[in-house]
């Protein structure tokens, strides 16, 4: 921070330096009586514009979607989601692993896991750009409010956390994990470039849907739905985590222990605990911004990613039943 601090100053005080500079001459020119023509720089005939950001009209502050809203539509998930059962597949099936098949079963999903964890943060940054690219048609107050509830998680991923020293990245955690169960060092796991084919195309398909905005054809419609979306991420991955901590918990005591494993538990203990409170800021985040009249896309944007969600964890549950 300091740093940020003396470099604005310098960057301050170097303009300053360059102002008084162009002053001197202008003042120099003028007691010469010396008449200088500037020629403009050419200006297009229309500058480019940001997909779905042209401003029609000044942004209109009407009501935004309810909090018993944002809970009846997490409510259809719990009842309608395909992802659920294919993560009450996939983690049964990691429980019942047999004791001689778990490193053969695991390596494959390994890669998976894996790429999917980091997958998310290019996600929840095109989340954030959604948003702000409703600059001029939403209320800065509440888009504000919507991106500090936005960026919050997605420090976190990174060992951002206001208030606490600098701690480690996700993927760090993760790779700690991986090597108390593994007895192997990530980075060489990786070295050998193991297939992660279903991790990309559901980074693909995430990535797509958040970008292209659900198909909505207006800045503000886009922004719904990238914070539905959001929400859906959150809201699912709280039981995902929660789920793996169990199933991880079940296979040691059954399996890794007597094979003398220590297992480092903080990626697992930080994300079951964590998903639960990003929820709330998606929760939040949706409540800051979305109209009331935009439930509809929300309801689109859960279910996306719900169905994107399910596929990767069936093919995951696939892999540990090869």
């Amino acid at each position: 921070m300091h740093g940020t601090v003396r470099g604005a100053q310098f960057v301050g005080t170097h303009r300053q330096a360059a102002a008084a500079r162009l002053m001197g001459k202008a003042q120099s020119s003028r007691s010469r009586s010396v008449t200088v023509a500037i020629a403009a720089p050419e200006r297009p005939n229309s500058l480019p514009q940001v997909p779905g950001s042209v401003r029609k009209s000044p942004p209109v502050v009407g009501p935004t979607v309810s909090r018993d809203v944002v809970r009846g539509l997490e409510r259809e998930l719990d009842t309608t989601a395909q992802s659920l059962p294919a993560l009450r597949r996939f983690h049964t099936l990691l429980e019942q692993l047999p004791a001689d098949e778990v490193h053969r079963r695991l390596a494959p999903v390994w890669a998976e896991l894996c790429y999917n964890l980091e997958s998310f943060n290019p996600v929840f940054t095109a989340v954030l750009l959604k948003v702000q690219c409703t600059l001029g048609q939403s209320d800065y107050v509440r888009r504000d409010a919507a991106l500090q509830c936005l960026i919050v998680p997605l420090a976190g991923e990174y060992g951002l956390a206001a208030e606490y020293k600098l701690g480690k990245t996700h993927r760090q955690l993760f790779a700690d994990f991986y090597a108390s169960v593994t007895g192997q060092p990530l980075d060489a796991f990786l070295a050998s470039h193991p297939a992660c084919p279903h991790a990309e195309h559901f980074f693909a398909s995430m990535l797509n849907d958040v970008a292209n905005g659900g198909g909505q054809a207006d800045a503000m419609s886009q922004a719904s739905y990238a914070l539905g979306y959001n929400l859906a991420v959150e809201y699912l991955a709280a039981y995902e985590k929660t789920w793996m901590l169990d199933a991880f918990r079940v296979l040691n005591d059954r399996v890794l222990a007597a094979q003398g494993k220590t297992l480092d538990w903080v990626f697992l203990e930080v994300h079951a605990v964590g998903e639960p409170m990003h929820a709330e800021l998606g929760h939040a985040a949706v409540t800051s911004m979305v109209p009331a009249d935009h439930v509809h896309i929300l309801r689109k944007a859960m279910h996306d990613h719900d169905r994107d969600f399910a596929a990767f964890y069936n093919a995951c549950a696939d892999l540990l039943e090869a």
